[in-house]
């Protein structure tokens, strides 16, 4: 179970935080990102081309989880550190502390690492970047990431004008269409996820983004339906992903190599 929540959180991260591209390459810096900014948009590509220029631009972000439902659990009470240059990313206050780099996944949890057969001087436990589930966890890397997280299949139903922490900001209503989502996946956890709605009777996701007037954003909300997965109900699951300090720096350190084991294989962890 905890294998399909991590598939199943980690793609709705990877396909619903924010609006999406219809399909095709967003339009160029120079077409859409100046022209809009400031101002309400009305569809997927030039949003999607706005925040990218910004985020490329920024590189840097903090993130912070909260949400009901036990798939969001998984992320509630989180605070990442993203370095999109590096692709570094660095969570803590979650179930368990989190270091993504370009080697693999570190996680840092004294309970699974003593499951793993390591004492108390080696808490964390390593997934090569090849790994299946390191590929799942590493699609949280993507929450700073509009171009790659953001799948086809997506529209734009609504906007206004409102103020997140006080600052001015556009709220856009979104609904993703899975399978049209589905078929433009490229990555396998992607893939993995998305088969799992669809198989469980999951068709869309509804989204709110909120954004600032240079198309950053500042708050993400989405929902997933209830679901059965192998004959397991699943309740809703809402997540709201808060992004603040745009471009100021981080640190993302990857832990001591004396206090990491490898991740011994999955089918022989417990859940």
């Amino acid at each position: 179970m905890r294998r399909i929540a991590t598939a199943l959180s980690a793609a709705a991260l990877a396909a619903t935080l924010g609006a999406c591209s219809q399909g095709g390459s967003p339009a160029g810096p120079d077409n859409n990102a100046g022209d809009n900014a400031g101002s309400s948009i009305t569809d997927i590509s030039s949003l999607v081309n706005a925040a990218k220029t910004n985020m490329d631009e920024k590189k840097t972000v903090t993130v912070t989880f909260e949400g009901t439902g036990p798939l969001a659990q998984l992320y509630t009470s989180m605070k990442c550190q993203v370095d999109a240059a590096a692709e570094a990313m660095g969570c803590s206050g979650g179930p368990s502390e989190m270091v993504v780099t370009a080697e693999g996944i570190f996680m840092k949890s004294p309970e699974m690492a003593q499951l793993a057969g390591g004492g108390p001087s080696k808490p964390w436990l390593k997934m090569p970047a090849n790994d299946e589930t390191a590929q799942q966890f590493g699609e949280l890397g993507k929450i700073s990431d509009f171009e790659a997280m953001l799948p086809p299949g997506s529209t734009i139903t609504s906007t206004a004008e409102e103020q997140v922490n006080g600052k001015d900001a556009t709220r856009y209503e979104i609904t993703t269409n899975l399978q049209e989502a589905a078929s433009a996946a490229t990555t396998d956890a992607q893939k993995q996820g998305f088969k799992l709605m669809l198989d469980s009777g999951v068709t869309e996701i509804k989204q709110t983004v909120w954004v600032d007037s240079d198309k950053l954003p500042l708050q993400v909300k989405m929902t997933t339906p209830a679901m059965n997965i192998q004959g397991q109900q699943i309740p809703e699951t809402t997540l709201t992903v808060h992004y603040s300090d745009w471009g100021k720096p981080v640190t993302i350190t990857a832990p001591p190599a004396d206090q990491v084991q490898e991740m011994p294989s999955m089918p022989g962890m417990p859940g």
